[in-house]
């Protein structure tokens, strides 16, 4: 278990004194100790003190064009008179669809006007009967639930009717209630929540199933809705919350997911909750920036109910009393200017020593130090000037490195995008390049042009540039091998053309017939016998005819 030192867990224990008694089973995720516990010797001059921060009012997130005309043509599909459409449009539900968010409360207005609310929730219980009955056929017969047999949806599609309108409103309603759920955004649960207020109870459970799902993600719409001024949605969300486990300050902000803290810290702001600002002062120097700007956006919409709170805080911090007269804002201000000269006096040691050893030339060390920094803070405040230390680091890094090299170069180049030496950087990015691409026989003279264009003492890759063709360009073949191989293709050919004719040429004619011939010709002697050849088989296998009389 991770151990600190006293002091750091009285400053922790001072800071969270103001808690309530219920809140203390339930306090936040502890912060880094640089976070939850500054140094007592910082001090903060109030001619230096920045503004407070604005929290931004709750603004609809305006639908684009396109997703409109998706969303229009998803419904349009769902309530088909043909089966087979209205199905795959089902299916294609099964995969979370955020872009379409947006879109859902536009139609969702259009149906608050037109739909039946007399007719509606009946044409709801009619398929649920219908599915418990199916439900209870299949057991009987042994066989398996459906996974889905208590999606809603899927409940009304199954017992369509695609010519009734207010059929098809059903439908599309409880389809814009799986899109709101599958996007998983504080907007988007807003819009859930506002279904409950613009339809009463005909989606109650539906809405509830989707909350449910969501978790930690509902939590910020479910805070902002306690103050709704619908009191069935009130209700409603209180219930779902006391559900989560989301009832006291310090249990909403229980979770691991950044995006769904803060936007929890900002919904604390947003309804003004006094009892919430000892959780937020504990996020107001987080590590992370988001989270770090929601809890002191928070604090500030909370304003002058909070100043006994932050007066407490802050009193704790400088360790000695505060006149009550001092403002809240005031208050306030100093207290985020101690956070942040404490968070990052650590950094500051880092950065200090990554510059001595960037001048001295070690810029290996420098590298390794300005990592912790920007590991810590991304947004460092000085982090322009880490950039060069990356950028001698990287020349360093061999050719055969290439990925490692071109990320580093990359990296100084982010940190100091304004930066006199851009130029040089962006040239050893591309001459990098160029080298990797030699390497592999795809040799580019346009980024060795470029790399001297933007740094034209860049030696190297003017050096290469010069020898382009020599070294860069693969050699190309001379005349006379190339007419020679080209020779030898052709007499290949020529055997191969000969080859086959001798094998595919015709049988050999039959020998002529002997002249008739005036005087008998003696029968020559016998002679020893030869082997025949084909042609003398060939000459044998002809019928014989017998010999003309002799002329008398």
């Amino acid at each position: 278990m991770r151990t600190f030192p006293s002091a750091v867990v009285a400053l922790i224990i001072a800071g969270a004194g103001c808690l309530r008694v219920g809140d203390v089973h339930a306090a936040p995720p502890a912060p880094s100790a640089s976070a939850a516990a500054p140094s007592a010797a910082v001090t903060v001059n109030d001619a230096d003190l920045g503004p407070l921060p604005k929290l931004e009012p709750i603004r609809r997130v305006e639908a684009t064009a396109d997703a409109s005309k998706e969303l229009e043509a998803l419904l349009g599909r769902l309530v088909s008179e043909k089966l087979d459409i209205r199905e795959a449009a089902r299916k294609e539900l099964d995969k979370p669809k955020p872009e379409l968010a947006p879109a859902v409360h536009a139609r969702v207005q259009q149906i608050r006007d037109s739909l039946d609310r007399k007719k509606a929730p009946s044409i709801i219980d009619e398929a649920r009967k219908s599915a418990r009955k199916e439900r209870k056929e299949q057991k009987k017969a042994g066989k398996q639930d459906d996974d889905e047999s208590g999606d809603w949806l899927v409940i009304v599609m199954a017992d369509a009717h695609p010519k009734d309108q207010t059929w098809r409103e059903v439908v599309e309603l409880l389809a814009m209630v799986r899109i709101l759920g599958g996007a998983a955004t504080t907007p988007a649960v807003r819009d859930l929540i506002e279904l409950r207020a613009n339809f009463n109870d005909l989606l109650r459970i539906d809405l509830g199933r989707q909350i449910d799902k969501l978790k930690d993600k509902a939590v910020p719409a479910l805070l902002e809705a306690t103050k709704h001024d619908a009191a069935n949605v009130r209700t409603f969300v209180s219930k779902k919350l006391d559900e989560l486990g989301k009832v006291t300050p310090g249990e909403a902000v229980s979770t691991t997911d950044p995006d769904a803290l803060a936007d929890t810290l900002r919904a604390f702001g947003h309804i003004r909750e006094v009892e919430a600002v000892d959780v937020l002062l504990s996020f107001a120097n987080h590590d992370r920036k988001k989270v770090r700007d929601a809890a002191r956006e928070a604090i500030a919409a909370i304003g002058e109910p909070g100043r006994w709170r932050l007066r407490d805080a802050y009193q704790d911090l400088i360790g000695e009393k505060v006149d009550k007269s001092v403002p809240w804002d005031l208050l306030a201000r100093r207290i985020f200017a101690i956070y942040d000269k404490s968070r990052v006096a650590e950094l500051w040691g880092l950065f200090s020593s990554g510059l001595d050893a960037a001048k001295a030339g070690k810029s290996a060390q420098a590298v390794e130090a300005f990592d912790k920094v920007l590991a810590r803070d991304p947004l460092f405040d000085r982090r322009s000037e880490m950039a060069a230390a990356y950028f001698e680091e990287a020349k360093t890094v061999p050719f055969e490195e290439a990925d490692r090299r071109l990320a580093m170069l990359r990296k100084a180049r982010r940190l100091a995008p304004e930066s006199p030496d851009a130029n040089r950087v962006d040239a050893e990015i591309a001459f990098t390049e160029a080298k990797v691409l030699i390497k592999e026989g795809r040799p580019e003279r346009y980024l060795l042009t470029r790399a001297t264009e933007l740094d034209p003492t860049h030696a190297e890759a003017k050096e290469l540039l010069a020898s382009f063709e020599e070294k860069a360009s693969p050699k190309p073949q001379t005349a006379v091998p190339r007419y020679t191989l080209a020779g030898g293709v052709g007499a290949a050919a020529l055997l191969l053309i000969g080859f086959v004719a001798f094998f595919r040429r015709k049988k050999p004619a039959p020998a002529p017939e002997k002249a008739k011939s005036s005087a008998r010709t003696p029968t020559p002697a016998p002679v020893a016998a030869e082997p025949a050849s084909s042609n003398d088989a060939t000459v044998e296998s002809l019928p014989h005819f017998p010999a003309p009389p002799e002329d008398r």
